[in-house]
């Protein structure tokens, strides 16, 4: 039996009405049919303040809870998920705070970007400087993604697919490509 993988989804809107959150429902149920574990971690339900430290300068004893929520679930993570809208070509505010708040919780575990928009382009501006941040961290983003448009249309409030078969095949795409990643550096990390 193959061991099960963590998988942090890290979702980047705190908007009033967002509709992200239908495409982190789909990838966390998707996780899970693949027999892996998934983690959500949204910015919403786990509000962190503009970051003036880092996890690593709190001393222990006056750690907030939902700092150390947060990073307890990104070190037991293998991979990362990064789901982003743009926001005038960037990375959501909030989603740029949560990344920054940790650094070691990354290192050498992979990543992938999967991005969306209601409009056609499907936020796709937003990978190359999420590429560049997650690569600082030392978590590598893998080539592979899922870039959704037209999200309203496309999937219902509880993420449910209009067309599964087209959504689980792009899934899986970048899904088994980060899946193998994760393995590949755990079995290193064993190593070293």
């Amino acid at each position: 039996m193959k061991k099960k993988l963590g998988i942090a989804i890290i979702y980047g809107s705190t908007r009033k009405k967002r509709v992200g959150i239908r495409f982190v429902n789909f990838l966390y149920k998707q996780i899970i049919k693949q027999g892996h574990i998934p983690y959500i971690i949204d910015p919403l339900e786990k509000k962190l303040p503009l970051l003036d430290k880092r996890f690593d300068d709190f001393a222990m004893k006056n750690l907030p809870k939902n700092i150390s929520y947060i990073q307890k679930i990104l070190k037991k993570s293998d991979a990362f998920i990064i789901v982003s809208a743009e926001y005038n070509h960037m990375p959501p505010p909030a989603l740029i705070n949560l990344l920054n708040y940790y650094y070691k919780e990354y290192d050498r575990k992979p990543s992938t970007i999967c991005t969306y928009s209601v409009g056609d382009f499907a936020g796709v501006r937003v990978q190359s400087p999420l590429r560049a941040l997650l690569t600082q961290l030392g978590s590598p983003p893998i080539k592979s993604g899922m870039f959704q448009p037209k999200l309203i249309d496309n999937f219902d409030e509880k993420g449910v697919p209009k067309n599964p078969e087209d959504a689980k095949k792009k899934f899986l795409i970048f899904y088994k490509e980060l899946v193998w990643y994760a393995n590949a550096f755990k079995s290193y990390k064993k190593n070293l």
